[in-house]
């Protein structure tokens, strides 16, 4: 089996999709901890997150499922769309999701 490498550079933009299918943003930049990606930023652009004041997203590399043409992440993510805190098996500790407010 090939490994497939991406550039960073070549993420950006990308757009993301909870692995229920809906749509949450595009990939803005990532954040990387020593030689590792850690995780990514995510610019919101689901109408909903942006009328509650949400413009971004912090998704560890860990809830992306699938990176391509579209990227699938992990839906614990979008669980702060309805406002539930995800089941504690849905994220492990080190899985943590960040949210940025407008102020």
């Amino acid at each position: 089996m090939a490994l497939n490498i991406k550039k960073i550079s070549e993420t950006i933009n990308a757009k993301i999709y909870t692995e229920d299918g809906y749509f949450l943003g595009e990939v803005e930049d990532a954040i990387i901890s020593g030689n590792k990606i850690y995780g990514w930023k995510i610019r919101v652009l689901d109408q909903d997150l942006i009328k509650r004041g949400i413009k971004g997203i912090i998704a560890p590399h860990q809830l992306v499922k699938a990176m391509g043409q579209i990227w699938i992440i992990s839906k614990a993510v979008y669980s702060i769309k309805s406002g539930e805190e995800p089941e504690p098996e849905e994220i492990k500790q080190d899985e943590k999701v960040k949210v940025e407010k407008v102020e």
